[in-house]
């Protein structure tokens, strides 16, 4: 009987509870969505670099670290010799390893040069390979492989010859003329700084400070390790064994022949958030101020449907419902309002992360799930449900006090 009052009552003034449902929903919209874009953007991040167990460089902080190996921003504190890649390579532990050598640009972009091992074990996301939506790997000295927004931003194709200038700086005096490249392949979208570089045959950065002419050989007819030596700003390590991973990370930390950092990842990003995750406080902040409006807006909307009620609590009271039915009946109208919005904002996101997640690929190369978590969904429903009862005591009182006195008149 209580559930056919609420929602004849609510039908007699539908227009503004269509508007109050409207409101709740919006706020709901924006609460529920930019905490699964949070959430979805903070997990993104941490699987900026996924199956890889180490990142060994210099000796440095493992910020530093990560934000040159990974983020390409800043420099390495010191380069990594050759002699020491091998035996770190050569421990029994490692299954694999992906070298890097960094210190140049092109029009402001990061040179990487490294082996066709990058785009085999070099992973994002979760565990999903670099792959290539033109072209393909490097097998030439003098051969170029460009990420996607380096190719979007710069207007670059297949065949394209670029040279490449010494230095990180957008802007650089010295230009390696004397050695140009041909581009053999374009990455697909990753949404990761692995989109923002240029990628290079590891022998190419030997190259690039020669200023004699050497053939575009084939790189299996010039292997690493005889003529070509070169030092590393770091490399990333894959180990045969999960458990083995602590102890791999000792071994390389105490290397005698030079000082060396080897970081786990996956611990370095979560730092690195905890730095920079002061702008979801904000956006948190913001998403419950307009939910707080919505509802204090619903309180309004109740409390100004007080004076056109007057009769219908009269009777109400008349026909023998107490101060408890009539606090009940606002609570619930306030309560089935708050529930039907929440309801439709919650829709309205996933519907909307449905028809959008192509697009938020192709332009902003992010990965998000349309489906937001149901715990964190039902915990917002659950506030919002608390605060509406809450805040509807207010217009109950008035209303039990407006109907009294109604009868009394009566």
């Amino acid at each position: 009987m209580l559930l056919k009052l609420v929602l004849a009552s609510l039908w007699s003034r539908r227009v503004m509870a269509i508007l109050t449902c409207t409101s709740i929903a919006i706020s709901m919209l924006v609460l529920i969505g930019v905490e699964h874009l949070r959430a979805e953007i903070k997990s993104n991040f941490e699987r900026t670099v996924s199956g890889v167990d180490l990142i060994v460089g210099g000796r440095t902080s493992g910020i530093n670290l990560l934000l040159f190996s990974v983020f390409k921003i800043g420099n390495p504190s010191n380069n990594i010799l050759w002699k020491s890649y091998q035996d770190i390579i050569n421990i029994n532990q490692v299954a694999w390893s992906v070298p890097i050598s960094m210190g140049d640009s092109h029009k402001g972009f990061s040179v990487i040069g490294t082996t066709n091992d990058y785009f085999e074990y070099f992973k994002y996301a979760d565990k999903q390979k670099i792959s290539f939506v033109q072209g393909k790997s490097f097998t030439r000295l003098y051969e170029v492989v460009l990420g996607a927004d380096v190719a979007k931003k710069l207007g670059y194709s297949l065949d394209q010859s670029l040279v490449m200038s010494h230095g990180t700086a957008k802007v650089s005096f010295t230009h390696h003329d004397d050695h140009s490249f041909k581009v053999v392949g374009i990455l697909k979208p990753t949404g990761t700084p692995a989109d923002q570089s240029l990628y290079i045959p590891l022998q190419g950065i030997d190259i690039l400070h020669n200023k004699q002419e050497i053939q575009n050989k084939l790189l299996v007819d010039v292997p690493l390790g005889k003529n070509y030596q070169p030092q590393l700003s770091a490399f990333f390590v894959g180990s045969k064994s999960k458990i083995a991973i602590l102890r791999l990370q000792r071994n390389i930390n105490q290397y005698v022949q030079e000082p060396l950092s080897a970081i786990l990842p996956t611990l370095a990003l979560r730092e690195l958030w905890q730095i920079v995750g002061t702008v979801e406080i904000s956006l948190m902040i913001i998403s419950w101020l307009i939910l707080a409006t919505a509802l204090i807006c619903m309180t309004t909307m109740l409390l100004a449907s007080m004076k056109e009620r007057e009769r219908e609590l009269a009777v109400l009271r008349a026909l023998g419902a107490n101060e408890y039915i009539i606090i009940l009946l606002i609570g619930a109208e306030a309560l089935v309002l708050t529930l039907i919005g929440a309801l439709v904002g919650y829709v309205l996101v996933t519907v909307g992360l449905l028809f959008g997640q192509a697009l938020l690929e192709q332009h902003f190369a992010l990965y998000i799930q349309p489906y937001a978590d149901l715990t964190t969904v039902g915990y917002y429903f659950l506030i919002a449900a608390s605060a509406a009862i809450l805040l509807s005591f207010v217009p109950a009182l008035i209303a039990y006090k407006k109907s009294l006195m109604a009868s009394l008149n009566y």
